[in-house]
């Protein structure tokens, strides 16, 4: 039901969906949409459109599960980043976040929030191809689509959100009726709204695939994926995601296939990092036993022939070995000699690191994460993990003091490593600096109440003067900005 929807209802209808949908026990919680003035305007202003995609993003973090392996969200972040600086609104603030699930899918949501499904990454083939997907969609936040089309159709929002909302409760007890119900509610006033959001769709692809040649990637990333979609659709049992709710024609492919042709010709740089995230993915997915991911890197690695799609199997083969058969000797075996073969590559330091804490050799761990430091300053992944070993033997104030700098330092800090910061603060017996790093941490993710309550705790604590008075400067300002919404 929810895909039929989506594709019915359009950017803002869909958003709602996707945040209250998930979970049955979510369906009669109310979503909470800011005062969005009155109609009329080329767009919804941007503050607002932030508020609303906060407002939704908590509810897909409570009921969507969202991946928390740092090497992977690092990777999805600095890919996302990348065309996001080629884009027409650079500095929007995008955020990207990768969901766990093995549909082929991915979606923008209002404030520049970017999801991409686990299935997804692991069905592309190149770093172009998925960043083809991201350009895509990064293109319908910075050209406004969703905005745009909230405008356009304010005076039917209400009633559009209130038929779905209605719709996914009758759903949930009778799927049927629950689809009968919003294809009535909402086919008048979606009809209007299909033909700009077919335009939107084109004119994503047109911008994206520019901006996937800005940023030298192969602007062929996108039409090429987008064909093999199309080919692995018509033999599938079920249609992918991503298909229907970004509909495929054959005047679409082939205008994206055109201009990809005009702009073929410049230098084509990829990180190497995908086939690595791919790998990874493939064994993380696996870890429940019903699949060998050994196994199954080893056939990849008979497969493949191009040098860096096997050196991401061969990854893959050693983390499968060392957390399927904890042969720890032998997966670092082959990581020192892919290390030997191919250099200091980014995600084989962090392999071998991983490799050696989950042997307990915690020492070799932190002198590989020094070399990593040293080869890529300010990587968050290489900081994250390097914290984590320290705090797992026991010197927490020096992991506080490295995540403390990386606080300082980052303009766009990840929830994940303040609450790790969090973590160490506490730990190390800063209690005032650990309530600020949690209130931060539950600030990012959305949820203000928590992060106020956290302020409350730093503030009730007297023996730091300093702290208090950064969390009452806090609290007033997000209490303040939270009473205006």
């Amino acid at each position: 039901m929810p895909a039929i929807l989506c594709r019915a209802a359009g950017s803002l209808a869909c958003a709602i969906l996707i945040a209250l949908a998930a979970q049955p026990s979510a369906l009669a919680e109310q979503i909470r949409l800011p005062d969005l003035g009155p109609p009329g305007g080329d767009t919804l202003p941007i503050h607002k459109e932030r508020e609303l995609g906060s407002e939704i993003m908590r509810k897909v973090r409570s009921h969507m599960k969202l991946h928390n392996d740092v090497e992977i969200n690092q990777y999805i972040h600095d890919l996302g980043q990348r065309l996001a600086a080629h884009s027409n609104a650079p500095d929007f603030g995008y955020q990207f976040f990768v969901v766990e699930d093995e549909q082929i899918n991915a979606f923008a949501l209002p404030g520049g929030h970017i999801g991409v499904h686990s299935g997804l990454i692991r069905k592309t083939e190149s770093e172009s191809e998925l960043a083809g997907v991201l350009a895509h969609e990064i293109a319908h936040v910075s050209e406004r689509h969703i905005a745009r089309q909230f405008a356009q159709s304010q005076r039917l929002n209400l009633q559009t959100a209130a038929s779905i909302l209605a719709a996914i409760i009758i759903g949930a007890h009778n799927p049927q009726a629950g689809t009968a119900a919003a294809m009535a509610g909402i086919a008048a006033p979606i009809q209007q709204q299909l033909g700009h959001s077919r335009q939107h769709e084109r004119e994503a692809d047109r911008i994206g695939i520019r901006n996937l040649a800005a940023a030298n990637l192969d602007p062929h990333g996108m039409p090429v994926f987008f064909e093999r979609l199309a080919e692995f659709s018509r033999h599938a049992e079920e249609v992918p995601e991503y298909l229907r709710t970004h509909p495929l024609t054959e005047a679409r492919m082939s205008e994206a296939r055109s201009i990809a042709e005009r702009l073929e010709g410049g230098d084509v740089f990829e990180s190497g990092h995908h086939s690595f995230i791919r790998a990874r993915l493939e064994v993380l997915a696996n870890l429940d036993g019903r699949i060998s991911a050994t196994a199954r890197m080893a056939d990849r690695l008979h497969e493949v022939h191009d040098p860096s799609a096997r050196a991401g199997a061969l990854y893959g083969l050693a983390l499968a070995i060392a957390y399927e058969r904890r042969d720890y000797e032998q997966a670092l075996a082959l990581l020192n000699n892919l290390q030997q073969i191919d250099g200091e590559r980014l995600y084989v330091l962090l392999g071998r690191a991983e490799i050696h804490r989950k042997a307990d050799q915690h020492q070799e761990a932190l002198a590989i994460y020094q070399d990593a430091s040293s080869l890529y300053p300010g990587n968050r992944a290489v900081i994250f993990r390097h914290a984590e070993t320290l705090l797992a033997i026991d010197q927490a104030e020096q992991a506080r003091r490295m995540l403390s700098r990386a606080a300082r330092q980052s303009h766009n800090i990840t929830a994940d490593l303040m609450r790790l910061y969090a973590e160490a603060a506490h730990e190390s017996g800063n209690q005032a600096e650990s309530h600020i790093a949690y209130a931060r941490y539950h600030h990012l993710r959305g949820d203000i109440n928590m992060a106020l309550a956290q302020l409350e705790n730093a503030i009730r604590l007297d023996d730091d003067r300093y702290h208090q008075a950064r969390a009452s400067a806090l609290y007033e300002q997000w209490q303040e900005r939270h009473s205006a919404r």
